[in-house]
């Protein structure tokens, strides 16, 4: 039921399958270093949406210590601890163009750490992610 109700909310955007490892996330790669994804839910909302828990276990699996999360909602947060203070707050209003500010501080912040190692990620959420791809797609995850 779990999985009905996740697929329904991402509708025809990409989803990131990995049946060996058991990870079914609204997350895609736009590159190799850059992934984009809903916001990290817990309690109910977790039911609908990707659970924190398993994007940690994700991030943790495929990229430990090697990535950086960028929170770009403005209508809730959590606390960045929960991603080992990996986390940048550059939050603009849901379905509305960020400041010029908030534009400039992000591209800075993830070209710098992205370019502290080839090995490094950015992972950029909003509150629905839904401005990745709009073709229905669901990708087997290849090792990144």
């Amino acid at each position: 039921m779990t999985d009905f109700l996740r697929k329904k909310v991402s509708k025809q955007k990409r989803r990131l399958v990995d049946k060996k490892n058991g990870f079914d996330l609204d997350l895609s790669y736009i590159t190799k270093n850059i992934v984009a994804m809903g916001f990290p839910s817990e309690k109910r909302e977790a039911l609908f949406r990707n659970p924190y828990s398993e994007v940690l276990r994700f991030l943790d699996h495929y990229h430990r210590d090697h990535y950086w999360v960028y929170n770009l909602c403005s209508e809730r947060g959590y606390d960045p601890a929960k991603f080992y203070n990996r986390v940048s707050v550059m939050p603009f209003d849901d379905h509305n163009a960020p400041p010029f500010e908030v534009i400039e501080d992000f591209c800075k912040h993830a070209a710098d750490y992205l370019n502290e190692s080839d090995e490094n990620v950015a992972v950029v959420h909003c509150k629905s992610g839904k401005g990745r791809r709009s073709e229905e797609h669901t990708s087997e995850l290849q090792s990144p």
